[in-house]
């Protein structure tokens, strides 16, 4: 069998899937979706068929008039979950699966009402990057495949039903205690960007493309935070060229939700730890926005190549950030990206092959070597060329490769094929195999120049000397400048000098999660008391990765807050998703 992608089963010289329509009942007591799926292909197929599937309860396979089709489900493997063979008939163009998911599904995240905003009403929403769309439904789960999406969706009333798709509204369902929502995808899409929620879900529109939803006790506050979307939508338009996919709604998530946002398209979803009240996180509105072209449009092949999705996406981020704010603010955001990069360089090590983009991952759970690398070194180098070729120059690169490889998938190799088409030699001028397949970050990495984060790593750097900020100094601060300064402290400091941080600045209070998530790490290692209570609420609030990891990694630092660490986990283990939960399983071990 010729498996086109390490983290996918399917063969896709045998046929390949075209569109997968959902038939499913939200069943909350059960903790499942319970239907069919109708699966088309592009060409009719006759004989084997592999897909892939992950703890899902096949019930039966038939033909669309109803005859049975013989299938084997295989023993999981740990990384690729189960094979599904079906034995097609002569010129099979559609069939049916009959299924159910697992209470575990990795795609999906239960939540009791007690885990809502709102307390009485319970939630569910998905997350299939990367390889988890094969726990939602049984298909061909490799970004080499593009599908359309139909679906019909039943829950329970009052609860409504999203989807990243076009809604084509509510009808009864098979009771009447249940109604049915209806969607659509025009375009294809990866299967890693299926998604969906269920829930107390409300609108709000914030613009002329966009509607906020949320659950009520929030949904007035994240149509605020995100009330300059059309603004963002326009500038990122007169960068890349046209939004090809008509809304961007978004849905502010419940706490749990692993990630600051996921570019599923048509409705983006948001974590409630951006609602700082001051719009001072649209950074990561603007970087799933800026997937709309760069990973949505243009999609990496498989998970080897994910540097092409968000390297690119933090270079069109910062774009959208800089035509906004100004070079000032993209610069602050190139340094914080810096010094997260450089964090996830030791902590690989030297050498590793995980600090390549262009990686090789046959065997290894994508989940397990996620890192910034990727997004922040994959910025770099777009970066370098485009200072390299100028950016007027770039920009149309930019624009062609967008209209080239729109609605396609595609590997390193074929990027690499492109740019030399379109900026002949720029690659062997800058030594971009380097960047590509070394584990280092060449010495021709761009630089940013900023003049207010010069003061404030003077600043840090003069903490040994005792200089100190005042709070003239701070008050004046962007909640990227007080990160920076943070991050340029020594890696512990007196618990004197804590609290006298804290007792100026209110640190510990801070309500920016970015200000306060950098602060509690240095407190925590500092020994810090009302720090170290902090971080165990604040991680006991929400499911955020990009916090659970360095928090719990603070707090595992000393054997005492370690065990309070693993205490708080275990007790609160539910409320995360399943991905984040083995996140922060592996840094309690």
């Amino acid at each position: 069998m010729a498996r086109q992608d390490p983290h996918s089963y399917a063969d896709l010289d045998q046929g390949r899937l075209t569109e997968v329509a959902l038939f499913l009942r939200v069943d909350f007591a059960a903790r499942q979706l319970k239907g069919r799926a109708r699966l088309t292909l592009a060409e009719p197929v006759s004989g084997d068929l592999v897909l892939d599937t992950l703890d899902l309860a096949i019930d039966g396979i038939s033909t669309t008039e109803g005859a049975p089709i013989p299938f084997d489900v295989s023993a999981p493997d740990p990384v690729l979950g189960s094979r599904l063979t079906l034995r097609l008939p002569a010129s099979t163009s559609a069939f049916d699966v009959r299924y159910a998911t697992s209470p575990e599904a990795s795609a999906l995240q239960w939540l009791d009402p007690s885990q809502t905003a709102g307390g009485v009403h319970p939630y569910l929403f998905s997350q299939c990057q990367a390889i988890h769309a094969r726990a939602l439904v049984p298909l061909q789960d490799t970004p080499r495949v593009r599908i359309g999406l139909r679906a019909e969706i039943e829950v329970k009333k009052p609860l409504r039903v999203v989807m990243a798709a076009a809604a084509d509204g509510e009808r009864p369902g098979g009771d009447e205690q249940h109604s049915t929502w209806l969607f659509h995808m025009p375009q294809p899409i990866p299967p890693y960007l299926i998604a969906l929620a269920a829930g107390n879900i409300h609108p709000q529109t914030v613009g002329p493309r966009s509607v906020v939803y949320a659950e009520p006790e929030v949904l007035e506050r994240a149509a605020w935070e995100f009330g300059g979307v059309e603004d963002m939508l326009q500038t990122a338009e007169g960068i890349f060229g046209p939004y090809r996919w008509e809304r961007f709604d978004l849905l502010c998530m419940p706490p749990s939700f692993p990630y600051g946002g996921m570019e599923n398209p048509r409705l983006t979803f948001l974590t409630p730890t951006l609602l700082a009240g001051d719009r001072s996180q649209v950074n990561v509105v603007a970087h799933e926005l800026a997937h709309s072209w760069t990973g949505n449009l243009v999609t990496n092949a498989d998970m080897e190549h994910f540097w092409l999705n968000e390297g690119f996406t933090v270079y069109a981020e910062r774009r959208i950030l800089e035509a906004l704010e100004g070079p000032e603010y993209m610069a602050l955001h190139a340094a914080i990206g810096r010094a997260g990069l450089a964090r996830e360089m030791a902590r690989f090590g030297e050498g590793s092959p995980y600090t390549r983009l262009r990686t090789e991952l046959d065997g290894v759970d994508p989940d397990e070597v996620f890192s910034l690398v990727p997004y922040e070194k994959g910025f770099l180098l777009v970066q370098l060329i485009s200072e390299t070729v100028g950016r007027e120059r770039f920009d149309e690169f930019l624009k062609a490769y967008i209209a080239e490889f729109s609605f396609q998938s595609i590997t390193t190799e074929r990027w690499e094929q492109f740019v030399e088409a379109k900026l002949p030699g720029v690659l062997a001028q800058i030594g971009a195999d380097r960047w590509l397949r070394g584990s280092s970050i060449p010495e021709n990495e761009p630089t940013f120049a900023s003049r207010r984060k010069e003061l404030v790593d003077e600043l840090a750097a003069a903490w040994q000397s005792g200089e100190r900020p005042t709070t003239e100094v701070a008050d004046a601060w962007s909640p990227e400048e007080w990160v920076l300064y943070l991050q340029g402290l020594p890696g512990t400091i007196e618990r004197a000098d804590c609290e006298a941080l804290d007792t100026t600045f209110g640190l510990t209070a801070q309500g920016n999660a970015e200000i306060l998530v950098e602060w509690l790490c240095l407190a925590v290692r500092s020994g810090h008391g009302p720090a170290i209570d902090r971080a165990l609420g604040f991680l006991g609030e929400m499911g955020r990765m990009k916090y659970l990891k360095p928090l719990y990694t603070a707090l595992a630092a000393s054997p005492e807050t370690k065990g309070r660490a693993r205490a708080l986990f275990e007790e609160v283990r539910a409320s995360y998703h399943p991905i984040a939960q083995a996140v922060v399983e592996s840094v309690l071990r």
